[in-house]
């Protein structure tokens, strides 16, 4: 994974859930570096979120959906 890859969440968690994020919902890798095992990723659903939440989620809850090197 790197920064620009979009991603879904694949775990349904209560520490993504309280932020309003929750499986099969989508995103970006929004920072170029993985931290302790987690992403910063920025959830974009439209017409659900008035502001896009950008969390950090672990690396093992995210599938890759769309490499950045592809587009």
């Amino acid at each position: 994974m790197k920064e620009y890859d979009l991603v879904r969440l694949i775990a349904e968690k209560e520490q993504y859930a309280k932020h309003g994020v929750h499986e099969g919902m989508r995103g970006w890798i929004c920072f170029e570096q993985r931290t302790e095992g987690h992403w910063l990723v920025s959830f974009e659903e439209p017409g659900y979120f008035d502001e896009d939440p950008t969390i950090s989620v672990k690396e093992e809850d995210l599938e890759v959906i769309c490499d950045s090197k592809t587009e």
